[in-house]
């Protein structure tokens, strides 16, 4: 299927497709930044991507500048990227000279310079979440900002004409809360690279120091990109609550390690280890005995979950942070509300047979269902049909 899918693209018509990304992909840390990574490994060489510079190493790209997203203060500011007009110009200017036979807008704020253009080819929303939700989660309906983005996504997913949904729940809330005709809404789910996961497991190491202050504890691990407010929640959650229940239970010393950017804003614990940005996060989470995903706010799918399931790690998560995501609770990831994740914590590792049938289990998953070489000809096979029509 995927290489009859990857054919009809490539001998479509023009086939050429513009992929917009506010972020800049060069190194894809965080989990929007690995799907859209993915969505151009699925394109190969028919990909044209616009970003911040600087410019892409492997494929064709036109940079923009300033990169609103270097600023770290609130909000995101990066996704107003394309808001800026020198930047919006020279999007349409682009698809003007360029004429490919496809657009992915990969935000709903990709979609800012095109929205006065007539004669656009076809236009393609790849949805890492459902924005609306995530946002008034946060800050309530009746937020001005809620407002805005509710507002914003309604008329884009109305003028697009496909929408890539990450989970059958996110396909439901666009089809529910915008009228998305079902025929235009498909799910390609996030996925993880398993090829990455599956070297040796004495391939890599951590750094003496982080591994010293870890040795002879159990190693919870959490990871992510920690200015980002749902991994913010979570860290202060994990160091205000669940390592001091641990330490009083009596049941041995626990270590969280944390790897990510920037340094967290949270009250420090003793049994917190911040490794910050590590060139290769794959010996890190293989130190890991049991991997946490305490989140409360979001749409979307986890992708660290994913990450943690394809290393064959037993999670423990919150419901909200394994939402979205196939597999059974207690065989395939530990689910836990907020006054019993230190307990679930405990259970697991006080139980290795079960940690170990568990990630077993959750690695299986992760090959057979989120796996991005299997998951890429969701995106073909609709491209395929809007560039050849």
């Amino acid at each position: 299927m995927q290489a009859e899918a990857k054919t009809t693209v490539e001998h479509a018509a023009g086939g050429r497709v513009l992929v917009l990304s506010y972020w800049n992909l060069n190194t894809p840390s965080f989990g929007g930044a690995r799907r859209i990574r993915a969505l151009l490994d699925a394109l190969g060489d028919r990909a044209l991507l616009v970003q911040p510079a600087p410019a892409h190493p492997h494929t064709r790209s036109w940079t923009f500048g300033p990169d609103l997203g270097r600023r770290k203060l609130g909000i995101n500011w990066g996704m107003f990227n394309f808001l800026l007009p020198v930047t919006a110009f020279r999007v349409r200017r682009l698809v003007r000279r360029e004429r490919p036979a496809l657009i992915v807008a990969t935000s709903i704020w990709s979609y800012l310079p095109l929205r006065r253009m007539k004669g656009l080819p076809p236009v393609v929303l790849d949805a890492h979440d459902v924005l609306g939700n995530a946002i008034e989660e946060r800050h309530g309906a009746r937020h001005l900002f809620t407002r805005l983005v509710r507002a914003w996504e309604r008329r884009v997913v109305s003028r697009a004409e496909h929408v890539f949904a990450c989970s059958d729940l996110d396909r439901a809330q666009f089809i529910a809360r915008y009228g998305v005709p079902a025929d235009q809404v498909s799910v390609v789910p996030n996925g993880v690279d398993m090829e990455a996961w599956s070297g040796p497991a004495d391939a890599g190491s951590v750094e003496p120091a982080v591994e010293s202050a870890l040795h002879g504890a159990t190693v919870l691990f959490f990871m992510g990109k920690l200015d980002y407010q749902p991994n913010r929640e979570a860290l202060t959650f994990l160091a205000g609550q669940v390592l001091p229940e641990l330490e009083r239970d009596g049941g041995g010393p626990c270590r969280l390690l944390v790897c990510g950017g920037p340094a967290p804003a949270v009250a420090p614990h003793p049994g917190m280890v911040f490794a910050g940005r590590v060139p290769d996060i794959v010996p890190y989470v293989r130190r890991a005995d049991i991997c946490l995903a305490p989140i409360f706010t979001g749409s979307g799918t986890r992708l660290k979950i994913l990450e943690y399931m394809a290393a064959g790690k037993p999670v423990v998560a919150t419901p909200k942070g394994a939402e979205g995501l196939a597999g059974e609770a207690g065989v395939h990831v530990e689910l836990a509300e907020p006054a019993e994740f230190a307990s679930a914590v405990r259970r697991l590792a006080s139980d290795p047979a079960r940690a170990a049938r568990m990630g077993a289990a959750a690695r299986k998953l992760a090959a057979e269902r989120y796996d991005w070489r299997v998951i890429r000809t969701g995106w073909q096979a609709v491209w395929s049909r809007l560039v050849a029509g």
